[in-house]
């Protein structure tokens, strides 16, 4: 299920914030959630292999019109929208809830209020989907020089080891929702639909090196289970910092 939120500053027409700004977003989704939730799943998470999964994706803060840059902040037209994806029953519940309950939203030092929620049913029924990015998708690999020192190899849509990065994951995420059920058979391929843009974003100012991820449009093939997962959950990593937030269908530009 993707839920789209749409919030307004309490003080102005804009909203201004500054060019780094997914933890504000994240911390705003966190804000919603039942303190209980909102603890689990930062602090523990839905465990694989002793790694913490969140299980839900958020999309990159959309308006009507792209930002513009304004005394050092970007400027975003009002409404702004965020859009969260999960197959979680509380979590879902948790932003719902929070979304029209809570009275203290702030994104950075920007009071807000929710001014609506609208659900998105979205259910694969084929093992073939188009999906268009609503965040970024990053895949990467940890790699080590020669002289020990380790830096992030990020894949391009292009490169079979993106697929591949996005098939291994995939299955994680359906092993933390459906631990006593088989790992349906067959690989997830993912192919670039036309032209994809590189996007490069740090998570937060304390981050040591930015996020490498590609928006646009991509072809997805593989079992329809995983495929739902994909969509439910996000594709590639990091999703519920901003990265690999998905809709099925094309763009409507």
């Amino acid at each position: 299920m993707h839920l789209s939120l749409q919030f307004c500053s309490r003080e102005s027409n804009t909203l201004r914030l500054p060019f780094v700004n997914l933890h504000l977003f994240q911390a705003l989704l966190y804000k919603l959630l039942p303190p209980e939730r909102a603890a689990f799943l930062h602090n523990e998470g839905y465990r694989v292999d002793g790694r913490p999964m969140k299980l839900f994706a958020m999309s990159w803060p959309l308006s009507a019109t792209r930002p513009r840059e304004s005394k050092g902040k970007n400027e975003y037209d009002q409404p702004i929208r965020l859009v969260v994806s999960t197959p979680i029953f509380n979590t879902l519940d948790g932003f719902v809830s929070g979304a029209f309950k809570n009275e203290d939203l702030r994104i950075g030092n920007t009071s807000v209020i929710c001014e609506g929620v609208e659900a998105i049913p979205l259910a694969v029924t084929s093992e073939e989907v188009h999906v268009r990015t609503l965040s970024p998708i990053t895949c990467y690999s940890q790699m080590q020089r020669n002289d020990g020192r380790k830096y992030t190899a990020y894949f391009h849509p292009s490169s079979p080891d993106f697929s591949e990065s996005v098939h291994n994951n995939l299955v994680k995420k359906f092993r933390a929702l459906h631990s006593e059920s088989p790992i349906p058979e067959g690989e997830v391929e993912v192919r670039p639909l036309g032209k994809v843009w590189e996007r490069v974003a740090k998570f937060d100012e304390k981050s040591n090196f930015p996020i490498k991820g590609w928006e646009g449009e991509f072809l997805l093939k593989g079992p329809i289970p995983l495929l739902q997962v994909g969509i439910d959950c996000g594709l590639g990593a990091k999703n519920s910092g901003g990265w690999g937030c998905v809709i099925l269908g094309a763009s409507r530009n």
